[in-house]
């Protein structure tokens, strides 16, 4: 089977688990969204866990780099997974750092120079992909790359690409679409509702 026919069938497993869905639903930043993906879903799911992790492990250009890092709570199975199936040391900045703490902002051990590659589940504007990078450069680490599962199209490509990273993704928003579409899960109209969505939402 081709690599387009498998990402075929995994949209459509992650349909049915309800890690992507269609419908309307508010994300974090208050944009009503016509489809919302949750890949926290699939810890309940070995088959699909791990093919989601062979994939973004795959999807990485650099595999000889010192540490996995990890951007939110909803992608530190996926950055696990790749530390533990391939042996990758991993680093987790801490969203909350008190404001009188004097612990460490970044759990695990590192030196100053040391590579990372960041892991997102699902990437928009790349807010908080941002605040990490910041973070992880303070500590004196160099980010090499960020490899999500998915590209939600929405702006966070150029802005790592005006900080010299590279945004690599096992897909996009638009992929996805298409691939539900083909495996008949989603309808004509409902791709042309999401692809409109993409299009009015760029930053």
């Amino acid at each position: 089977m081709e690599k387009h026919a498998y990402k075929t069938d995994l949209m459509h497993r992650l349909f049915e688990i309800e890690a992507i869905r269609y419908g309307e639903f508010t994300l974090e930043n208050g944009v009503t969204s016509p489809i919302h993906i949750d890949l926290r879903r699939i810890i309940s799911f070995p088959d699909v866990y791990q093919y989601v992790v062979d994939l973004m492990w795959q999807e990485m250009n650099d595999r000889e780099i010192d540490h996995i890092g990890t951007v939110s709570y909803a992608a530190l199975p996926l950055a696990s997974g790749i530390a533990l199936f391939y042996q990758k040391s991993m680093l987790m900045p801490r969203k909350e750092v008190k404001e009188k703490s004097t612990g460490p902002t970044i759990d695990g051990v590192y030196a100053a120079g040391d590579s990372v590659v960041l892991i997102e589940d699902v990437v928009a504007r790349g807010d908080a992909l941002l605040q990490t990078i910041d973070t992880l450069e303070q500590a004196g680490l160099t980010v090499k790359e960020v490899v999500a599962f998915m590209d939600r199209q929405q702006g966070a490509t150029k802005r790592l690409a005006e900080r010299g990273i590279h945004l690599r993704a096992v897909c996009t928003l638009s992929q996805a679409i298409d691939s539900l579409h083909a495996s008949g899960t989603l309808d004509a109209d409902a791709v042309d509702r999401i692809a409109a969505f993409i299009k009015e939402h760029q930053f």
